[in-house]
């Protein structure tokens, strides 16, 4: 109210918004006052600095109490843990069915560190939040996970997670895939009864190396990464195809690898973090606690730079939501939290702009430092694009490989090896 009477004041006494005019022959009295006067209001200079002072003082009592709030008050958000990647020794209880211990994860990496050896009433149901909760009401979240600076820095070097994985290696030699000849080109006078799309393909992909896996429009590029893959489930394929040294049993194979495709398919009324939640929890083996999934989702939601849009409706492409590339890398999400060994990618930039596309292969980047053997296929990239791969498989029309092996520094090793061509 004293700010209302003192800004009122203000206007009407100006000499800039009223003339100071005499009226009806009184000199005492101008326009702006005679208005204030007839309804009640002061009319004396001092109530526009009694507002002031009252707006100073509401300045300062506010300022007061919020950082009293801010000082008092529990945050809003659940702390984050930190993980020491590479250390997963201990955590493994059981390998052949990937049971993972919930005490030796509580005590290398959670914030829960010594809780449930100290509290004889430590429920193992419990989610991340209710055991974090836990702990607090009862004291015991003193002894936070600590490490030292050095043996976290040399750690990020090494493969690891909060959830173990095995490096796989893939290879294949002298691969073939044959479809039924279409009926059209029967017609056509065609007299073979197959058609051969993909001709003696041989080579390899390593843990650690991003390989590009390019050719023009038709050259067997997906082709080749379905069949490699396991998901072509028409046609004939023949050739040797082995996981690090052993032959490929499909069955097995999907439980170490993922598969990103080129559509981005997600639930609109999801937020991004129960997108990775519920494909964790349908993928993930059930012998893993679920405060280990929690972790883990953090973790992958920070290595492809989600976890700031975390709570971010889904949405639909193009109305609302999440852009292009930020789709695209939720996609490359999902299949991360399945805790794969061997990531096969459809073309993971296309559609998206310079800036875009740089983002989602930095992600795909972190991805590779983890160990993980990563595959893409990819079509026209820039020079900035390219050069963020390791290894490139050149493929040609009909099938066949023109090169495979290292791209080299500024693809140096490319170069010289059609310079080679060429000279002969």
């Amino acid at each position: 109210m004293v700010d209302l009477k003192s800004d009122i004041l203000r206007k009407v006494i100006s000499p800039i918004c009223w003339q100071d005019k005499p009226i009806n022959g009184l000199t005492n009295i101008t326009t702006g006052k005679k208005i204030l006067l007839d309804r009640g209001l002061p009319a004396e200079a001092y109530h526009y600095w009694t507002g002031v002072g009252a707006l100073i003082g509401f300045i300062i009592i506010f300022n007061i109490l919020l950082t009293l709030a801010l000082s008092r008050l529990p945050a809003p958000k659940r702390s984050r843990h930190a993980v020491l990647k590479g250390k997963t020794d201990g955590m493994q209880g059981d390998k052949d069915k990937g049971e993972v211990s919930l005490l030796a994860f509580q005590q290398k990496f959670s914030p829960l560190k010594g809780c449930a050896d100290s509290v004889p009433s430590f429920d193992e149901d419990m989610d991340y939040d209710q055991a974090q909760l836990h702990c607090m009401e009862t004291g015991t979240m003193s002894h936070f996970g600590k490490f030292d600076s050095e043996d976290l820095q040399r750690d990020t070097v090494n493969q690891g997670m909060s959830l173990p994985f095995t490096p796989l290696s893939i290879s294949f030699e002298n691969v073939q895939y044959f479809v039924d000849m279409p009926e059209g080109m029967m017609a056509h006078g065609v007299q073979e009864k197959t058609l051969q799309l993909l001709r003696g393909v041989t080579g390899s992909f390593r843990p650690g190396v991003l390989t590009a896996l390019m050719g023009v429009s038709g050259a067997g590029k997906t082709t080749l990464m379905d069949v490699l893959a396991g998901r072509k489930t028409g046609g004939y394929i023949e050739g040797d195809i082995r996981i690090s040294g052993y032959p490929k049993v499909q069955t097995t194979f999907a439980r170490v690898s993922g598969y990103c495709e080129q559509t981005d398919i997600h639930s609109p009324q999801m937020t991004v973090r129960e997108s990775l939640i519920y494909s964790a929890w349908l993928r993930l083996s059930p012998g893993i606690h679920n405060i280990v999934r929690w972790a883990f989702v953090d973790e992958v939601m920070e290595l492809v730079e989600l976890d700031n849009l975390s709570d971010a409706l889904v949405g639909l492409p193009g109305i609302s939501g999440l852009s292009t590339e930020q789709r695209k890398r939720l996609t490359i999400a999902v299949e991360l939290v399945a805790n794969p060994s061997i990531i096969f990618m459809d073309e993971p930039t296309s559609g998206l702009d310079a800036r875009a596309a740089a983002i989602v292969m930095r992600a795909v980047k972190n991805i590779v430092k983890t160990g993980r053997t990563i595959v893409c296929t990819i079509h026209q990239p820039s020079i900035e694009i390219f050069e963020a791969f390791d290894e490139l498989l050149l493929m040609k029309r009909g099938g066949q490989v023109i090169y495979a092996g290292p791209l080299g520094r500024h693809c140096q090793n490319v170069i010289e090896y059609f310079e080679a061509i060429l000279a002969f």
